[in-house]
């Protein structure tokens, strides 16, 4: 009796070990994959038909004779003519506006000595806008070949022949200091850019009186009048207080420039005028 007692108890026992340890597999819906799998095949699909149309019109678009140039505007030029700025910017009619660099053709134009940048733009459905920023030379340096200089002082063009040279002559510097201190000699160019822009807005002692400004380590500016090239002494600074006075006695000045041997502004409130000792 002991022992069916025995076997009564353990049966159940057993019985629940074996049902822990058998696992079911799960049935799978097919029907299910099925739909999600077609659903995302047509996802797909239309996604590549729905790129692939838009670049077929993009090409449509790009090359139709709609977007052909046939009009090219040039801005901001007053040395170089229209002509002279499309032949350089290299482009031509016909050419889909689309196929254009416009960064490239900017930097082109800007190897140009006279252009100092240039910006392109778009002017849709078949136009093209230019608009470049010219150089302007304000004065010529000799530095063994002649060079324009810009009005920020910088050496832009070796001048050739038939340029102008109606400029100011700037002397006293040389190609070993721009060498050796290229900062203080561009602090200096800068520093006549100036001194010229100021002449440029006066109408007693302006631009046209001065035919050369010659650059001193010791004297500073020294500029030589036009005509008679009479040295004026203008020192390293405060220029336009100087040349107000200047002003002030000019037309009595400009008279006597024949006989004036030179002027000296760097006295504080006076000018002093010698004249040329008669033998």
């Amino acid at each position: 009796m002991r022992n069916l007692k025995k076997a009564r108890v353990e049966r159940p026992a057993k019985a629940k070990r074996v049902e822990r340890n058998v696992r079911t597999k799960p049935r799978r819906d097919w029907k299910k994959l099925i739909t999600r799998l077609t659903r995302l095949i047509l996802i797909l699909c239309c996604t590549v038909l729905v790129g692939v149309g838009a670049l077929l019109l993009i090409n449509v678009v790009v090359n139709s004779d709609h977007f052909k140039v046939t009009t090219i505007q040039v801005k901001g030029n007053q040395r170089l003519c229209d002509q002279d700025v499309i032949e350089l910017s290299d482009i031509r009619h016909g050419v889909s506006t689309f196929d254009l660099d416009l960064e490239i053709i900017g930097q082109k134009l800007a190897e140009n000595d006279w252009i100092h940048t240039a910006n392109i733009m778009r002017k849709l459905p078949h136009g093209v806008v230019i608009d470049i920023d010219e150089r302007r030379a304000v004065f010529v340096i000799n530095l063994e070949y002649l060079y324009y200089v810009d009005g920020v002082g910088e050496i832009f063009k070796v001048l050739r022949s038939g340029d102008e040279l109606d400029y100011p002559l700037v002397t006293g510097l040389d190609r070993q200091q721009l060498l050796d201190d290229p900062e203080a000699a561009r602090q200096q160019l800068r520093h006549v850019a100036q001194m010229l822009g100021d002449l440029q807005q006066r109408k007693l002692f302006n631009e046209q009186c001065v035919a050369q400004i010659n650059i001193d380590s010791q004297d500073g500016y020294v500029l030589y009048t036009d005509p008679y090239g009479v040295p004026v002494y203008v020192g390293k600074d405060q220029f336009s207080e100087k040349i107000d006075r200047l002003e002030q006695i000019f037309p009595e000045i400009e008279r006597r420039l024949p006989t004036l041997e030179y002027i000296d502004l760097n006295v504080m409130n006076k000018i002093i005028v010698k004249s040329v000792s008669v033998m």
